[in-house]
């Protein structure tokens, strides 16, 4: 089912339709990193945007069709910061997570982890976009890890088995 977060209620219509096995696809005008967690977190296996071409809705409905999860790529590194922030969890520079990584990887790391994308970390250091990439690179393979979210939710000293 296709429903929109215009409509009112639909965060608790989202829950029980799930519960109930129907597969839930949210649509937003104005999408928002907050809301896609709502609407996740009450069961929904995807968070678009309602104007999204059509070749886009279809890739959707075959994603959720087998049981795969499809958030909008812009929001992703948005998403993990807010996941953060919303359970309360900071990024701590654990030093034993951290440890064996560069002064540099640090930064961007942590900034990462704080929800930001490259060219945020890229502006914000004052580095190329490019080296932002080969910094997560390394940071990945240093902490044996495979995407921001679970960059996020290591240092956030969380386990990530379940990722």
């Amino acid at each position: 089912m296709w429903l929109l977060t215009e409509e009112e209620g639909w965060v608790d219509m989202v829950a029980r339709l799930s519960k109930r096995g129907v597969l839930m696809v949210t649509l937003a005008y104005r999408p928002d990193a907050r809301q896609a967690l709502l609407a996740l977190d009450a069961g929904a296996r995807a968070y678009v945007p309602a104007m999204a071409p059509l070749p886009l809705l279809a890739q959707v409905a075959l994603v959720t069709a087998n049981q795969g999860l499809w958030i909008w790529p812009e929001l992703l590194p948005q998403m993990v910061g807010c996941a953060c922030r919303m359970l309360q969890e900071k990024t701590p520079a654990s030093n034993s997570v951290l440890s064996c990584l560069t002064e540099r990887e640090c930064d961007v790391a942590l900034a990462v982890a704080a929800g930001k994308s490259n060219k945020e970390v890229a502006n914000e250091l004052g580095i190329a976009e490019r080296t932002v990439k080969t910094h997560l690179g390394a940071v990945f393979r240093k902490l044996g890890l495979r995407d921001r979210m679970q960059l996020a939710v290591t240092l956030s000293g969380k386990s990530t088995e379940a990722l």
